[in-house]
């Protein structure tokens, strides 16, 4: 059992409330005042400052954004565990964060309710045509036509992980069929929450049966372009696809072809290319596109279930045993 003090930093400002559950993990647990002040969602921090690196100096555990530079880890020589704020590390990857020696954890799991929840709400939109609706509203227009209904459709769940799992649950609660892929299944697995489980190079079967395409897979080299124009000529032509992964796991030439060329019907995209979504961009406008930005798991009281967590897994910590969400080096979540 461990003795000695653990110092902590935390990069983003903290509010009694999280400062309180993240010490209660443990008498052991010192977070060090780390000068920081709030941004704008999905900006990215400026390197450390003096300050701000000599606090980091002295850190053991840093519970940080995705968003900080990897010069913030850098400037910590002694940093033994990395948690992040979110479920992904796509900026840090591409900085080099995976090479370093210290255990990185993220908050995978923490969004996945109401990221499904985005998901079946969008879906309900698209078969409902609400988008349309409220785009009627807005121009005063009485515009009566009949909808479909999401019961007896098929839900493709491209990545059965936390997320994925909780979409499944709340597609056959509507009374949908469920498809889903996931990396490590073989060839005849089954899973209670799915009707159907296929192994990741399945794909194109999924693709085929789908009604509506759900992307829940995090980004890899083996998912980032995952689908483009080959991928999108298996959907139904009735068929929508929904984006809450990356925007990179579709290639975004191929998808705006598909759309204005009715090869699929819709596109429910919460992640774009660049962030925020440049005001010329021609999602913007497409009738048959809802545009949301990057919001799928964003709610209420998110940091404190992100304190919640991370005071948990210190808690694993202080007892030597092994963390939750760690990241495997070689899949890169």
């Amino acid at each position: 059992m461990r003795q000695e003090p653990i110092p902590v930093v935390v990069s983003f400002p903290l509010t009694e409330q999280t400062r309180a559950t993240i010490e209660g993990a443990s008498p052991l647990v010192r977070i060090l005042d780390y000068p920081t002040e709030r941004i704008a969602p999905g900006a990215f921090r400026p390197p450390p400052t003096d300050e701000q690196a000599d606090i980091l100096a002295q850190a053991e555990v840093l519970f940080g954004s995705h968003l900080d530079p990897i010069a913030v880890h850098e400037a910590a020589p002694n940093l033994k565990w990395f948690q992040v704020l979110t479920a992904g590390l796509d900026e840090l990857i591409e900085q080099g964060i995976l090479k370093k020696d210290f255990t990185i954890t993220t908050m995978s799991g923490v969004g996945a309710v109401p990221i499904a929840e985005y998901c079946m709400g969008v879906m309900v939109m698209l078969e409902k045509d609400l988008h349309e609706t409220m785009r009627d509203q807005v121009e005063h227009r009485w515009n009566f036509h009949f909808a479909g209904q999401l019961k007896g459709k098929t839900c493709g769940v491209v990545g059965l992980g936390a997320i994925g799992r909780e979409l499944a649950i709340r597609a056959r609660a509507f009374g949908m069929r469920v498809v889903a892929t996931r990396r490590s299944a073989e060839a005849g697995d089954t899973d209670p929450d799915v009707d159907v489980l296929l192994p990741s190079s399945e794909l194109p079967q999924l693709l085929a049966e789908s009604d509506y395409v759900n992307l829940c897979v995090p980004l890899t080299p083996d998912t980032d372009g995952m689908i483009g124009a080959d991928e999108l000529a298996l959907m139904k032509p009735e068929a929508s696809i929904v984006n809450i992964a990356r925007a990179t796991v579709i290639d975004t030439d191929a998808l705006l072809e598909a759309l204005r060329a009715g090869r699929i019907a819709g596109a429910a995209l919460d992640v774009h290319d660049p962030e925020p979504l440049p005001e010329d961009s021609p999602f913007w406008d497409m009738p048959n596109v809802i545009v949301t930005p990057h919001r799928s798991g964003s709610i209420h009281g998110y940091f404190d279930r992100a304190a919640e967590f991370f005071a948990e897994n210190l808690q694993r910590y202080v007892r030597g045993e092994p963390l939750a969400n760690v990241v495997g080096r070689e899949r890169g979540y």
